[in-house]
């Protein structure tokens, strides 16, 4: 059976772990060559092993990408050895749970930061590529509290909502161009951020759905494949019965 993802370029930020990483081992499964990107190489050399262990292909790069100069070094490098990009996965973020009221202005910043405008400056890096071949697919990584604010979370649900509204914009304008440009939202996922989040002993009592990382991986497959050929600026929403 051909698989889905034969031969196409595939850069994953945040894939030493969580999301990023089932991404990664998911698109590996499926023929993609991995670019696995994060701060800690010793963790993406694991996630590597894993991926080559199981028979697909994947590399390593190490690149914090809130900073302009690495992102830029980041997209260089993939450009150099493989001469192109055919999907880029923007998944790298962080989360700090604590009420406005009580947030230090530094911390939002933190969490925008972090969370949205990296997705713009990766996603800026790589456009040129994208540009030249005529085709691009990218994939960012939303939240359920993108579509409706979680209270405690007020900065980390601003910040995914800027994320959606990134992707819906931008679609539009590199439509024209041959790119793809969708979001996905999903509900609690069970990574080891939801295991020390303060909310998890509520969503779980509340009878809330919590996604295995696959969940999120499958979506993604879907858009990163030619079975979502026709979808653009679109928000996939994985939230089960939660509220957000």
């Amino acid at each position: 059976m051909e698989q889905l993802l034969q031969g196409k370029i595939a850069v994953i930020t945040g894939a030493s772990r969580g999301i990023g990483k089932g991404i990664a081992m998911k698109f590996a499964q499926e023929g993609a060559v991995t670019v696995l990107v994060g701060r800690r190489l010793f963790a993406l050399r694991e996630v590597q092993s894993e991926i080559q262990a199981a028979g697909g292909k994947a590399s390593c790069i190490a690149a914090d990408v809130t900073i302009d100069s690495q992102v830029t070094d980041l997209a260089g490098a993939v450009i150099k050895e493989y001469g192109r990009i055919d999907i880029l996965i923007n998944n790298a973020g962080i989360s700090k749970e604590m009420p406005l009221l009580e947030m230090p202005v530094e911390i939002f910043d933190e969490i925008m930061t972090a969370n949205l405008r990296s997705v713009m400056l990766v996603t800026k890096a790589f456009l040129p590529a994208m540009v030249r071949q005529k085709y691009g697919n990218i994939i960012n990584i939303g939240s359920g509290a993108a579509l409706r604010g979680l209270p405690g979370s007020t900065a980390y649900s601003v910040s995914k909502a800027g994320v959606v509204c990134l992707t819906q914009a931008l679609g539009d304008e590199v439509r024209p161009l041959g790119i793809r440009v969708n979001v996905i939202c999903p509900g609690p996922v069970d990574t080891e951020l939801f295991q020390k989040s303060a909310k998890r002993e509520y969503i779980l009592k509340a009878g809330g759905d919590v996604f295995r990382t696959e969940t999120v991986a499958n979506g993604a497959l879907f858009l990163a494949s030619d079975l979502s050929k026709g979808m653009n600026s679109q928000i996939l929403t994985l939230r089960g019965f939660n509220r957000w």
